[in-house]
């Protein structure tokens, strides 16, 4: 039984998960950039993974699909920012979001971080 000052979960909840390294490095670095951007994200992403808005799409041609602990998944992205991006993959089964790339500049970008 829940009471005073218990965490409130959110129902029907996603899982979400780093895919490797890199993503969880990136995450920090935009997380020091764009907080609040990254907090819209988060909330957008765990609320509806596959609406499609302005900042919110799947992934086109060979980035549209990304192997993650073997199984070939849909990748989708949220853009935080004009240059900020976060992809994701998406598993229903697992009910989980796994975070494969984090990066505070436009993923064309050559210098950019991941």
């Amino acid at each position: 039984m829940a009471g005073r000052g218990d965490d409130v979960p959110r129902p029907n909840p996603w899982h979400v998960r780093f895919a490797d390294r890199r993503a969880a490095e990136g995450r920090t670095h935009l997380l020091a950039q764009a907080p609040e951007n990254l907090d819209r994200a988060w909330v957008a992403i765990t609320s509806d993974p596959r609406r499609v808005d302005c900042r919110q799409h799947p992934l086109k041609g060979a980035l549209g699909i990304v192997k993650v602990a073997g199984a070939a998944l849909e990748q989708w992205q949220y853009e935080t920012t004009s240059g900020g991006r976060l992809w994701y993959a998406i598993d229903d089964g697992e009910r989980t979001l796994w975070i494969t790339r984090v990066g505070t500049g436009h993923p064309k970008q050559t210098d950019q971080r991941r």
